[in-house]
């Protein structure tokens, strides 16, 4: 075991001296208990809350724990986490509503864990490991559900030392009370990374702190979200350690070449067996998801994880990651689903669990009050996130374990950025759920003006719906900082993938066909609208054009070329769903899962070679839209080269979790049309940062003048068709471009500006795709015949042809 750094603990009383075997010749344990706290709670409550969790000081370890409602709390050590006792116990004294022991003679690789006594189950001195004595309820009326038969995890805890070993305990309540799972559960451990960063991350950490470092100010950001372990997983990744950090790193250098400046990754926060596949099931924010590691020992992983973040540093690649604090993924309520007979075919299946039945890992155990959002009756949970176990993130422990959990991400990880699941809730006024408070008020106010966060100018991104109830969703509502103007929240702009999935796909869709206002505020979604960057929604509180986070499909829908290559979604028994071929009544065997209103279509048969060169025009256009729009542009990993999920659009389930859903290199390596697409998409990036001048602009109305025309080089454009004509002509800027967008189902002529040498840079129509004009122009069957970048091709005449449904950049000499 390596000697932790000791510090002195602040007004320590010693309580006991205790002798302890095992720890070698003479040496003994000392238990403290905290000094008094300040009478305050409130998050910023530097004395009682500071260092929650297990914190090194002088010769041993601080255990800070939180609970309103608990009336004991214990530490329980374990020498051997795979035994049923522990080795040694402490009881916890309580100060306000922290709960403090020191421990001394304790360090790095200690295992522990906590159980809890309160009103529904007090302590009784006649009870022992398995006994029922002091229960009174799983669930009293005031939502308490303590249960010391269950061991919790820390919340603070940044590793655990693996899964929860179910054939050994359930952490179920109801029938399961009196399972103990001390064996069973997953154990804290306390861990300290060895990690020493090179000089290259050092001057990365310099350059963070500096927003307008060139190619990463706020508007430079091109997004690839991925998931952290189904990229590398599939055998032919060519990665040493496929599935891991260690093979993310390892493929650095394939994102440096694509040309995107941020990875996004799923959530990669420790998950429970059962966490389901995109990984949004949280049960610890702060330990990095062991089984993504190559070397799984608890103290490794966070090193694993470093070595990853620096590598894609070193390829100049920012790191967010999506971080869910709405819910947790302690389970219960829900395990298993039984049809009655008054449910109608398609309808939901009921709830087959009693609600004493609950898992406890954590939260629950520790204080069910005091971390989750509860319904009326106390038993339930309150469910704005739509799956349930939400939490109160505007109460004090919560709230402060989200600015903690942050904090550590950006200074121990060198973490850049945040994608924050379901952010409605995070805004939400405590205990009156289905109300969006005022930012101000909130943690989404705190988050964007944490000092520490800014310090890095960390990015903050907001997926900004949720289940809730309410009317309207606030999107369009995120802060700004209130102290540093370009640090505000960016956001997922779903109306933007909307509206461009019916333009490309529906022949009726036109320029002017909108998606409606936010609830009666400024600004309709029509195209001009969305494409210069939702300016309306972001500008009123002081936000800019690169808050809008522009996307067509992300983890949760349509993987780009299914989006083009079904009419409806296939989340039935399948490759991608297996669970629901032989057991129905799971609960991750929801076949009305997915959205239904997908505007998708398919472009030809599957395999048919003209439906599949439709397909992958239809794809050509989806990455411009994005690359030429204002706003921060953000693709789905794996779109690149087409990807499937075969129609699947909700494959999240634990089951999903197999090769059909990781990312398939294999085919994309043997496919010639694959490498083209690649190649395609990273020219439509490299335009796009070649020209940020006008595609990327740092402010609404101060970047390069944009006049909007008809085909026939007229203003003002004629909005209600299919034809759009998108103009830059003020070459103080940068140089003059045109984007010509022909959406319709025929061919355009567009009269371009005179006066000029026009040459071209994009044209995404199929001819540039076929065979025939890769062979007649000498290009390799693997290289896009639909980008001139190097060697702009000039444009004879003062017109441009457009074929049907294509767009085209071209730039002026």
């Amino acid at each position: 075991m390596s000697t932790p750094r000791w510090l002195l603990p602040r007004g320590a009383t010693l309580v006991a001296l205790l002798t302890v075997t095992g720890c070698g010749e003479s040496d003994y344990v000392r238990l403290y208990h905290s000094e008094a706290r300040a009478p305050s709670y409130s998050v910023h409550d530097v004395e009682s809350m500071r260092h929650m969790g297990a914190t090194f000081s002088d010769q041993g370890v601080n255990f800070s724990l939180y609970s309103e409602n608990a009336t004991r709390l214990e530490l329980l050590l374990f020498d051997d986490p795979e035994q049923n006792r522990p080795s040694r116990t402490y009881e916890l004294t309580r100060y306000g509503d922290v709960w403090n022991v020191y421990v001394e003679g304790v360090g790095l690789g200690q295992h522990y864990g906590f159980r809890a006594w309160g009103p529904n189950w007090e302590f009784d001195p006649a009870w022992f490991p398995g006994a029922i004595q002091g229960f009174r309820a799983d669930v009293d009326a005031d939502g308490n559900r303590f249960n010391p038969n269950k061991l919790l995890t820390d919340p603070y805890s940044k590793a655990l030392h693996r899964d929860h070993d179910w054939s050994k305990g359930s952490t179920a309540s109801g029938p399961a009370r009196t399972e103990v799972t001390y064996a069973a559960s997953a154990k804290s451990v306390i861990v300290e990374s060895q990690y020493v960063w090179g000089e290259a991350e050092r001057r990365w950490r310099d350059n963070r702190q500096d927003e307008q470092w060139a190619g990463h100010r706020w508007q430079d950001l091109v997004v690839y979200e991925v998931h952290a372990k189904g990229f590398t997983a599939d055998g032919a990744s060519g990665v040493r350690f496929p599935g891991t950090y260690r093979g993310m790193g390892e493929k650095a250098d394939y994102f440096a070449d694509l040309g995107i400046t941020a990875v996004e990754l799923l959530p990669i926060h420790e998950k429970p067996l059962d966490g389901g596949y995109w990984g949004y099931q949280t049960i610890n924010f702060f330990a990095p998801e062991l089984s993504y590691a190559a070397h799984r020992q608890p103290h490794q992983v966070i090193d694993e994880f470093k070595w990853m973040v620096e590598e894609l540093h070193k390829r100049d690649i920012e790191v967010i990651v999506d971080v869910v604090y709405n819910h947790t993924g302690e389970g219960g309520l829900w395990r298993e689903k039984l049809e009655s007979d008054d449910v109608q075919p398609g309808e939901p299946l009921d709830s087959l669990d009693p609600a004493e039945v609950a898992g406890l890992y954590s939260f629950r155990g520790i204080d069910n009050q005091a971390y989750y959002g509860l319904n009326g009756d106390r038993r339930t949970y309150w469910n704005n996130t739509g799956v349930g176990n939400q939490t109160r993130p505007n109460h004090r422990p919560m709230r402060k374990l989200i600015i903690d959990s942050l904090r550590f991400y950006v200074e121990e990880l060198h973490v850049d950025g945040f994608r924050f699941d379901l952010a409605p809730i995070l805004g939400e006024r405590d205990q009156d759920y289905n109300r969006w408070d005022d930012p101000r008020n909130t943690v989404l106010q705190e988050i964007v003006d944490d000092p520490v966060l800014q310090r890095y100018n960390t990015r903050i991104i907001a997926e900004p719906w949720s289940a809730g109830g309410w009317y309207c969703m606030p999107m369009g509502e995120f802060p700004n900082s209130l102290n540093q103007p370009g640090h505000g929240w960016y956001e997922w702009n779903g109306r933007f993938r909307d509206w461009w999935r019916s333009f490309i796909n529906k022949d009726d869709w036109k320029l002017n066909s909108n998606e409606g206002s936010l609830c009666g505020r400024p600004g309709s979604a029509d195209g001009p609208f969305l494409m210069y960057g939702s300016k309306e929604w972001y500008e009123r509180n002081g936000r800019r054009p690169y808050h809008s986070m522009n996307f067509i499909t992300v983890h949760d829908g349509f993987t780009m070329y299914d989006l083009f290559a079904y009419d409806v979604k296939q989340n039935k028994c399948g490759p991608l769903n297996p669970v629901c071929c032989d057991n129905p009544n799971s609960p991750f065997c929801d076949k009305e899962s997915g959205e239904n209103h997908n505007r998708s279509r398919n472009w030809g048969a599957l395999g048919d070679a003209r439906g599949e060169s439709l397909r992958r025009q239809m794809m050509r256009n989806a990455f411009m839209a994005m690359m030429v729009s204002h706003g921060t542009p953000m693709i789905l990993g794996g779109d690149e080269w087409m990807r499937t999920q075969l129609g699947n659009n909700n494959a999240y389930s634990t089951r999903a979790d197999n090769p059909f859903n990781w990312y398939q290199w294999g085919t994309y390596l043997a496919r010639d049309e694959r490498h083209r697409m690649y190649e395609f998409v990273k020219a439509a990036i490299r335009l796009r940062k070649e020209n940020r001048h006008a595609f990327a602009p740092a402010s609404y109305g101060k970047g390069a003048p944009l006049v909007w025309k008809s085909a026939r080089n007229t203003e003002p454009a004629d909005w209600d068709s299919k034809q759009l004509m998108m103009h830059y002509p003020d070459r103080s800027f940068g140089p003059e471009l045109v984007v010509l967008i022909n959406m319709e189902p025929r061919a355009v002529e567009f009269s371009l500006p005179p006066g000029r040498t026009w040459k071209r840079l994009i044209d995404t129509q199929a001819y540039f795709d076929s065979p025939e004009y890769l062979s007649a122009a000498g290009l390799d069957s693997r290289v896009t015949g639909n980008a001139w970048l190097e060697s702009p091709a000039p444009v004879p005449g003062s017109t441009y042809g457009v074929p049907e449904r294509t767009i085209v950049v071209l730039r002026a000499e």
